[in-house]
C-alpha cells in the first residue's frame, strides 16, 4: 500500500454542544487519532466558531494551531455588514496575524444568504486574493453554489459532506468552473473517484474526513483502492490542498 501525503481538509476541534459520545474526543485524542491514522496535517475549524461565536472560535483555533504546526487554521468568516469580522484588506490582515489559510462559511446555520447581495464583497475579497472556502452541501444548494461560482470564477471552492448521488448536478459545474473541488470522504458513488479523475483530473478531488464526527479509516479507503495512478492519489491525498491554500 502506497504512503500516501495525507493532509485533511475537514477536522473540527473543541467542545460541541450537543456532542455524541463516540465523537467527544479531546484536543489530545483527535491529536492522537490523526497520529494514528497516519495523518501528517490537517486544516481545522474550531467548534466554537461554528457553534457559539465565530470570532471567539478562530481566536482559540489560531492559539491551538501554533503550538501543533501540523495543524493549519480555517476561520470561520461572515459577511462584512454586521461588523462582526473584519472587512477587505482588514480581513486579509486578520487571516494572516492568525495563520488562517481558508475560510469557512456556514450560511444557514448563521441565518444569512449566501447571494450576491450578502456576501458578494466577502467572496471576491476571498477570490482575488486567492483565499480557499470550504462549504457544506446541506449549507446551501447547487443552483446557490452556480450562481456563487458564475459571479466569482476564480474562487477556490471546496465543497465539504457532498453523498454520492450528485454527478448529474456536479459535472456541469465542473466543466464550467476550474475552483470548484469535491471534498473525497462523501463522494462515494461507485467509480466515481475514477471518473472524475479521468473527465476532470485528479486536481478536483480533496481528501477530508470530517473528523471527529466520522472515521478516518473510511474516508482513506477509497483512496487508496481506487483505480487511478499513484501520482493521482498522492494530489487527492493532500498536494492538492497544499496547492489551493492560501500564501497570502
Amino acid at each position: 500500500m502506497p504512503e500516501l501525503p495525507w493532509f485533511d481538509c475537514n477536522v473540527l476541534f473543541g467542545r460541541r454542544t450537543t456532542p455524541r459520545p463516540e465523537s467527544n474526543l479531546t484536543e489530545e485524542q483527535l491529536l492522537e487519532e490523526l497520529a494514528y491514522a497516519g495523518i501528517g496535517e490537517a486544516l481545522v475549524t474550531h467548534a466554537w466558531a461554528k457553534e457559539y461565536d465565530p470570532r471567539l472560535g478562530n481566536e482559540k483555533c489560531a492559539e491551538l494551531c501554533a503550538e501543533h504546526p501540523q495543524l493549519t487554521p480555517c476561520y470561520v468568516l461572515l459577511p462584512p455588514y454586521t461588523n462582526e469580522l473584519p472587512a477587505g484588506s482588514a480581513l486579509l490582515d486578520y487571516l494572516r496575524e492568525g495563520g488562517a489559510r481558508a475560510g469557512r462559511l456556514y450560511p444557514r446555520l448563521h441565518n444569512y444568504g449566501l447571494n450576491e447581495t450578502w456576501c458578494g464583497t466577502l467572496l471576491s475579497t476571498l477570490a482575488e486574493a486567492g483565499v480557499p472556502v470550504l462549504l457544506d452541501l446541506d449549507q446551501t444548494n447547487w443552483t446557490e453554489i452556480d450562481r456563487l461560482l458564475r459571479a466569482h470564477p476564480t474562487l477556490n471552492l471546496i465543497l465539504l459532506r457532498v453523498g454520492y448521488r450528485i454527478d448529474r448536478w456536479v459535472y456541469p459545474l465542473f466543466e464550467r468552473y476550474a475552483g470548484l473541488h469535491l471534498e473525497t470522504a462523501f463522494y462515494e458513488a461507485h467509480g466515481g473517484l475514477e471518473m472524475v479523475t479521468q473527465r476532470f483530473g485528479a486536481e478536483r478531488l480533496i481528501f477530508g474526513t470530517g473528523l471527529p464526527l466520522y472515521d478516518p479509516g473510511g474516508a482513506m479507503a477509497p483512496i487508496l483502492y481506487a483505480a487511478v495512478p499513484p501520482e493521482a492519489k498522492r494530489k487527492i491525498a493532500g498536494d492538492n490542498l497544499r496547492r489551493i491554500l492560501w500564501q497570502g
